[in-house]
């Protein structure tokens, strides 16, 4: 894909869209990031309004969790759902996705039968796991964060606030996010686990 296609993310921390991904829009009026930005937002804030909140053990499924990304993205997207095919710049092999989201789920629904971990501990330890996964080609980080706000909510908690209560610009914000996650990626959680809950 050229460097200068509108749809490549900008900014740290995206992932650059291929051009298979490219192909599967569904909307042809969209030629820049931002139009992007606005349809698949609208696309998400309808998923959201029309699904219910699961159970942990609906949640916790590799079905699941490729259905709630389809909802969110999927009048956008025709891959919506569908793990990724190609490399990404972060992420798991392809060809190890499908197993690396069911060894979550298992080591997700073990984190809550131990009864050893509080619920905030474990829903950043799932996000952190489904984001390092980067199952999809785009909209890893807002399918997680609703996967783990509806998790901690199925296990009692308030959903996660991610940062909304610091008085800080988008940029500063994405900036936190992004190093709490390096930081869960050297094994400290404790970053991330604040941020969830700033």
């Amino acid at each position: 894909m050229s460097s200068f296609d509108p749809l490549l993310p900008d900014g740290e921390g995206h992932t650059p869209l291929g051009d298979d991904d490219v192909l599967g829009l569904k909307l042809s009026y969209i030629t820049t990031r931002s139009d992007l930005n606005e349809a698949e937002q609208e696309n998400i804030l309808r998923a959201l309004t029309t699904r219910r909140a699961p159970s942990v053990e609906a949640l916790l499924n590799d079905p699941y969790l490729r259905d709630l990304h389809r909802s969110m993205f999927g009048d956008v997207w025709t891959w919506a759902g569908m793990y990724r095919r190609s490399e990404t710049n972060i992420g798991v092999e392809p060809t190890q996705i499908a197993e690396a989201v069911r060894n979550l789920v298992l080591d997700a629904r073990t984190w809550i039968d131990s009864g050893n971990e509080i619920e905030d501990a474990i829903g950043v330890r799932f996000h952190h796991r489904l984001v390092s996964i980067h199952p999809f080609a785009n909209g890893n980080g807002r399918h997680g964060r609703v996967a783990t706000d509806y998790l901690v909510r199925a296990l009692g908690k308030n959903a996660f606030s991610w940062g909304a209560h610091l008085e800080v610009r988008v940029a500063e914000l994405r900036a936190r996010y992004l190093s709490a996650l390096r930081r869960a990626d050297e094994g400290e959680l404790e970053d991330l686990l604040e941020f969830a809950r700033s």
